[in-house]
């Protein structure tokens, strides 16, 4: 037996609610092949959605996911582009191979299980092959096989292509995006700075996306959905919203605390020990993270946890005893660890989690 509120994997199309304008705004796009751009900050269901859009849309679209988080070279993300593709859709394996060798001008591929799952995949073999001849691979197929099928490619963490230096990825994306038919793209990511450095004007890739900011789950809808589960009170999920700063990832979490007592009528002092009880599981690698940043950092972190913006004013110095350029390089210094983030004038620490644990210290 299943909660019906996962938190640490993705949802089933049963557990999947709300989303209603934002899967419109998706078929809307896909169905006349143009792109979009889904962000947010982490940990607010991007890859849920898509995944869950893919599923319902697999028999009317050939879908690609691709997660490219972990890439550390332009190889990386072209070996993760032939791998999706290769698997892509529900396939006769001995079919797929076949077709795939006829497909790929270089590649070679060859079936693989998983020792964990015992699951068959198809493994791209690229050991002999550029990072040119990889991409030229991909793109001649996917555009081979978009004359018989509408294709939806989602590369979700987009934005890690920033982090490769060594060649122009986002321009070498933008020749083979404006050159596609029959084919959308669907970029997801959650750095907002880096993203939008890579669709603002005069980038490579402005204007072949449009851009769509995924809110908070609506809480209408968290309330129509928990209700069918737990004996809960509008007020109940209201609460658990607003601790939970609207993240998808934590409002699950404390729902499914709340499930093994869901003969119960859920009380803020449950949520309370729910919320505790999460922090609690966490302390250990949030004290080993905490204890790798210098001073300074650990003193901006709090100010960062707990004051939010305008913290460079005298009396919030005076209080940390720090200077201001300091505290300013320290903050630069967290948000290029990716441990803080920056929306308008207020900066959050993604992790909501650890930013509540943060403003515990």
């Amino acid at each position: 037996m299943s909660s019906p509120f996962p938190y640490d994997r993705l949802p089933t199309q049963d557990e999947f609610f709300g989303r209603v304008a934002e899967f419109e705004k998706l078929s809307q796009t896909v169905k006349y092949s143009n792109n979009l751009l889904i962000y947010s900050k982490r940990r607010m269901g991007k890859s849920s959605l898509i995944k869950t859009f893919f599923e319902q849309n697999s028999k009317e679209y050939l879908t690609i996911y691709v997660d490219i988080f972990d890439i550390t070279s332009k190889e990386d993300f072209a070996h993760k582009l032939l791998k999706a593709l290769a698997n892509a859709g529900k396939f006769d394996l001995k079919t797929t191979i076949k077709n795939l060798t006829s497909l790929f001008k270089r590649v070679r591929v060859e079936p693989t299980i998983d020792t964990n799952t015992l699951e068959y995949s198809i493994k791209p073999i690229i050991a002999t092959l550029s990072f040119d001849e990889m991409m030229e691979d991909f793109f001649h197929s996917l555009n081979e096989l978009s004359k018989t099928n509408k294709i939806i490619v989602a590369i979700d963490e987009f934005q890690q292509i920033a982090s490769i230096t060594d060649v122009k990825l986002d321009a070498m994306m933008r020749t083979y995006i404006q050159e596609r038919q029959n084919i959308s793209y669907v970029f997801l990511g959650s750095k907002r700075h880096l993203l939008t450095s890579l669709f603002e004007y005069k980038s490579p890739l402005y204007e072949l996306a449009t851009p769509m900011l995924l809110e908070p789950l609506d809480i209408d809808a968290i309330y129509e959905y928990s209700k069918k589960h737990l004996k809960v009170s509008y007020d109940i999920v209201e609460y658990i919203y607003d601790i939970s700063d609207g993240e998808t990832k934590m409002i699950q979490n404390i729902l499914h605390l709340m499930y093994l007592q869901k003969e119960k009528e859920i009380s803020k002092n449950m949520v309370d020990d729910a919320l505790q009880e999460i922090i609690n599981s966490k302390d250990g690698s949030y004290k080993l993270l905490f204890d790798t940043l210098g001073n300074n950092q650990k003193i901006a972190l709090k100010i960062v946890g707990i004051y939010k913006k305008g913290f460079f004013a005298n009396t919030i110095l005076q209080e940390y005893n720090i200077k201001k350029q300091t505290l300013q390089s320290s903050v630069d210094a967290l948000f290029a660890k990716e441990l803080i983030d920056k929306e308008d004038d207020r900066y959050f620490i993604p992790d909501r989690a650890f930013e509540l644990w943060v403003e515990r210290l």
